[in-house]
């Protein structure tokens, strides 16, 4: 195996989807390719949680088509957290999480799941750990591997997050290359 495919989520109503592909064993980037998978007009509530379900589907679906296309070895996302300002999205995120999980692991059983929280991720990319979205893709705009494939004020603050999340996804196994041995 002379690279690997590393999928990172930021999964949410707006939902940054990055894939990077990095060379085993020494983890440097050759590629990045960033998409979003936008739920909104989907998010209305409903008694019957007909459009939770829908979303729910609409995720699935589109992560079948990146496991296929990309046959990730590791999947990163951020962990679930509760938001002050809007309390119940902790519930709608954890189903988000649950259903790529799921879905990944249908896809490849022996795929590596890293969940991360959103102040690790920020705090290692050099954002403040409470910093706004933009505060991520400035401090991704300062990383060179990245910035060489991808210019990060030129996307969503979605895609920056899922940005974010992969490349602390690659630090940390370039710090314990032992987690490679497990892919």
């Amino acid at each position: 195996m002379d690279t690997i495919n590393i999928l990172s989520i930021d999964p949410g109503t707006n939902m940054g989807v990055t894939v990077y592909t990095v060379t085993v064993p020494d983890l440097v980037i050759v590629n990045i390719t960033t998409r979003v998978i936008d739920l909104s007009k989907f998010t209305i509530d409903d008694p019957f949680s007909k459009n939770l379900l829908l979303r729910i589907q609409i995720i699935q679906n589109y992560i079948r088509e990146i496991m296929y296309e990309f046959n990730p070895h590791i999947l990163a996302m951020e962990a679930a957290f509760v938001n002050s300002r809007f309390p119940k999205s902790v519930m709608y995120l954890s189903q988000y999480i649950a259903a790529i999980e799921l879905t990944v692991t249908e896809c490849n059983p022996f795929i590596r799941i890293f969940n991360y929280p959103p102040k690790k991720v920020k705090k290692i990319i050099g954002a403040t750990g409470k910093g706004d979205k933009d505060a991520v893709a400035n401090a991704i705009n300062r990383i060179p591997e990245i910035t060489q494939y991808i210019n990060p004020l030129l996307v969503s603050e979605h895609e920056a997050d899922s940005i974010a999340i992969g490349y602390l996804t690659i630090l940390e196994l370039r710090e314990n290359p032992v987690l490679l041995l497990m892919l």
